[in-house]
């Protein structure tokens, strides 16, 4: 039986990892409700520039217009890969990713863009980003497997892994080199290391698929998921240019921010058996380590604002009243 024909019988599983990933999900559970950004709105209006409000306000949009928008592939999955196992990773992981959109759509209203979120799709770079997603998603929904699976792999390395995370380095810049914003960063990075879970069984599902049926990596996939790779990297690099039209940040700059993404991208390739597209240098990814640092390995974070990130099963917010 392969990973794409039906089983009823709900166990034994088929592909037991599955649960790996699910199981990561539910021990990161968080919620914006446990977090009170009183404290990050008198950051954003007292302690930041105008240009670098304009910078976390575009940043903010730019990440909501796909987490409250796009992310619909998981919730699907059981249609193409219908196990039962499959079915409780898809379901949770739609459910993350709901929990994503409620977050995202909270902070644009405590900053005050509701009215702003609406306008973000006529920008130039961001309509361009919706396009290439779509492009990439357009077989999210195919009977045809091997089109599926090419969805699957873009979905997996750009969208979940790729295209939001310079966007997540430039709000948690604030935190790391500034104090500041650390509830808002609280927000950012769950939702990494909630994407990075969702792209490594995104990655895993597409090693099992190409295990099984080699043949669907043929030559023409390949050219045609390089080329999209190629594409979104340029348009992600003029969605950085919107962002920082008033001025580069002095903590980190649009350069650093577009090796970080091709270093991720390639990671993201050679996961998957194929050769890297950009090959950045240990020097010039650099600039931008502290973001795992900052994300996945540092538990210790200041509990007067933000939570350690491996801190999970919480039923009340965080404020500065709850440590007195």
């Amino acid at each position: 039986m392969g990973i794409f024909d039906k089983r009823i019988n709900y166990k034994p599983f088929e592909y037991p990892e599955i649960l790996e990933f699910t199981n990561a999900i539910n021990k990161s559970f968080w919620v914006h409700s446990e977090v009170d950004f009183t404290a990050d709105v008198q950051d954003f209006h007292s302690h930041l520039s105008a240009e670098e409000r304009e910078v976390v306000k575009r940043s903010l949009l730019a990440i909501a217009q796909i987490e409250v928008n796009v992310k619909t592939f998981w919730g699907d999955l059981y249609a193409h890969l219908p196990k039962p196992e499959f079915n409780g990773l898809g379901s949770t992981f739609a459910e993350c990713e709901f929990r994503h959109s409620e977050a995202y759509s909270r902070l644009l209203e405590v900053l005050g863009y509701n009215n702003e979120f609406e306008g973000v799709v006529q920008i130039p770079a961001i309509n361009k980003r919706i396009q290439y997603l779509s492009n990439a998603l357009k077989h999210a929904k195919a009977e045809n497997q091997k089109d599926y699976l090419n969805s699957l792999i873009l979905f997996s390395i750009l969208i979940e892994n790729v295209s939001l995370f310079s966007q997540f380095a430039i709000i948690l810049s604030f935190t790391r080199f500034k104090g500041a914003m650390k509830n808002v960063s609280n927000i950012i990075a769950w939702t990494s290391i909630d994407e990075q879970i969702h792209a490594n069984a995104g990655i895993y599902i597409v090693n099992k698929i190409k295990q099984e049926y080699p043949d669907y990596f043929d030559q023409e996939s390949i050219d045609n998921i390089r080329k999209i790779v190629e594409e979104s990297i340029d348009i992600e690099g003029e969605i950085l240019d919107w962002i920082f039209e008033n001025g580069e940040l002095d903590t980190i700059s649009k350069e650093d921010l577009l090796n970080f993404m091709k270093f991720r991208v390639d990671e993201s390739l050679k996961q998957i058996g194929m050769e890297k597209i950009y090959s950045v240098s240990d020097k010039n990814y650099q600039p931008m380590a502290w973001f795992e640092e900052e994300v996945f390995a540092n538990e210790l974070d200041d509990f007067f604002a933000k939570r350690p990130t491996a801190y999970t099963k919480h039923d009340k917010s965080i404020t500065a009243d709850d440590l007195f």
